[in-house]
């Protein structure tokens, strides 16, 4: 008898580590992102893509912006202002507008990121950005795969 209670014991036990482990897997999504659409200066956009693949990216996640995704798009839409062979896209995403302010704040003080991105685009023999676009989104309604968890 007393091997059934501690088999049951044991049984529950895994049970509810596993419910745990299940739990803490869950991914949970920021509630504040930013879309950025830049123009790069012509024939520069494929540098702008390599500066934040091998850079920028990296100077984002250490002060805790999540970089979603960057991405080249595949077709010019004139009526939006997008060239594909100079526009360069991406998506970051921050707990709340004002980490972002926080955390980019922090970013662009960062030695690296002075080095690499502000000292370059200073340099007009240099620069890679013509121009920046930003447009600040939250997730919308529970039809969007992206649901933020609290």
């Amino acid at each position: 008898m007393l091997r059934w209670k501690v088999l049951a014991f044991a049984g529950v036990a895994f049970g509810l580590g596993g419910l745990g482990w299940g739990y803490a897997q869950q991914q949970t999504f920021p509630g504040f992102y930013e879309l950025r659409i830049y123009k790069a200066q012509p024939g520069k956009r494929d540098a702008l893509a390599a500066r934040f693949a091998s850079r920028t990216a990296a100077i984002y996640a250490r002060y805790g912006i999540t970089n979603v995704g960057y991405f080249i798009p595949q077709q010019s839409d004139p009526e939006l202002g997008i060239d594909a062979s100079d526009t360069f896209i991406y998506i970051r995403a921050y707990p709340s507008n004002e980490e972002r302010d926080k955390r980019l704040k922090a970013a662009q003080s960062d030695p690296e990121f002075r080095e690499v991105v502000i000292a370059q685009e200073r340099d007009q023999n240099a620069r890679l950005i013509v121009k920046a676009h930003n447009i600040d989104m939250t997730p919308s309604g529970s039809y969007t795969a992206i649901a933020v968890v609290p």
